[in-house]
């Protein structure tokens, strides 16, 4: 047989004050900030109940029955968001991209102020394919803007305006960052400037190349959406540690956004504002595709390597013999089994040098060695 299980005193207690309230008690009566539980007890004629459960030392008022925490933000040795807000979205832009001649722009996205006299940092794949740019501040004043230059390899760009006493960000150390550390983004996002959002640090390195020469990236779970491209990534300190690229959109997953860290940007920026692209990189003025056991033997080709597909007017590799649909299989005595491992033997070597390759030739089943000149990147 079950027990009836009988209701606690202070829950009898609560239910008569919720009585009480239901009948218009507090009509008549209010109750000072000084009064204390007991007192209260005794105005409801529970006077008996209090005297037996009034504590005996301190007194407990409602003033501190509730004590309020501040917020992480101010734990983690860092600003609170709303004081990094203020301190870098003075160098924070919206860029809209128009085309020759167009009226309607042909995309939008975020920049970064790098410098008082007018150099801004974005994204290449925000002002590609655009020949006149409109820099919208953050006090709602525009400029029209240049593009100095691009590397669509590494998604970044440089855009001038003619424009003094602007307010440049403060870079920090982004090899500093710990997975787990606070972050925040600020951007145009979906067209809504100066739109701030928070989150962490997922991870680090993150390699989403995917066959192209590409930056290790930093993961992040702030939100970050179509026109935060180009757009600060901010550390608690309020220091910009990353440049916000891309996420993964699909409805399948949350909160995986990626940035380019500052300290591998950095020289790269630096070489567009001098030059209008990156300068000492070498390659061999191809465009390949890699191979694997799903694309490769149904063709007629090995299941590993890289088949060239398209060749640069400048590339050496013609006038050495090598032809389209060539695959290369060793790069200076090195197994080319992927796109990365040739990447990772050409970022070795400077332009002007000699580089040796191992070529397979699907239409006689031979391989034979060449050696050709590495070229200069130039985009």
């Amino acid at each position: 047989m079950k027990k009836k299980s009988k209701l606690p005193i202070i829950s009898l207690v609560a239910l008569l004050l919720v009585a009480s309230l239901g009948g218009g008690f507090f009509a008549g009566r209010a109750f000072n900030d000084g009064d204390t539980i007991a007192n209260i007890m005794q105005q409801f004629g529970l006077g008996e109940y209090a005297e037996r459960h009034e504590p005996q030392s301190e007194v407990q008022t409602w003033d501190n029955v509730i004590e309020i925490q501040p917020g992480p933000e101010v734990t983690d040795g860092g600003y609170e968001t709303t004081y990094i807000y203020e301190k870098v979205n003075p160098s924070v832009v919206s860029i809209t991209v128009y085309g020759n001649q167009s009226i309607a722009a042909l995309g939008s996205g975020t920049g970064i102020v790098m410098s008082e006299d007018g150099y801004i940092i974005t994204n290449a794949h925000v002002v590609d394919g655009g020949t006149n740019v409109n820099v919208t501040f953050s006090d709602d004043t525009n400029a029209n803007g240049t593009i100095v230059g691009m590397d669509v390899t590494t998604d970044l760009a440089i855009v001038k305006v003619d424009k003094d006493g602007l307010t440049p960000a403060e870079f920090g150390d982004s090899s500093a960052l710990k997975v787990g550390e606070r972050i925040v983004a600020i951007g145009n996002a979906g067209g809504l400037s100066s739109t701030m959002t928070q989150g962490i640090v997922s991870g680090l390195d993150r390699d989403l190349g995917e066959g192209a020469r590409s930056l290790k990236l930093i993961q992040v779970d702030a939100a970050i959406n179509p026109g935060n491209s180009g757009g600060p990534l901010i550390n608690r300190k309020g220091q910009v540690v990353g440049i916000n690229s891309s996420k993964i959109a699909d409805v399948d997953y949350e909160g995986i956004g990626f940035s380019i860290p500052i300290n591998e940007a950095k020289p790269i920026l630096e070489s567009i504002i001098t030059h209008g692209y990156v300068t000492g990189r070498a390659v061999l003025g191809v465009s390949v595709v890699e191979l694997n056991s799903s694309n490769g033997p149904i063709n007629g080709l090995p299941s590993e390597g890289v088949c060239i597909m398209e060749f640069t007017p400048d590339s050496d590799l013609p006038g050495q013999g090598v032809q389209l649909r060539d695959v290369i299989i060793q790069a200076n005595g090195v197994d080319i089994v992927t796109t990365d491992d040739l990447l990772t033997e050409l970022d070795k070597y400077s332009p002007g040098d000699t580089f040796n390759l191992v070529i397979y030739r699907a239409s006689t089943r031979r391989t034979f060695s060449v050696d050709v000149k590495l070229i200069e990147s130039v985009g």
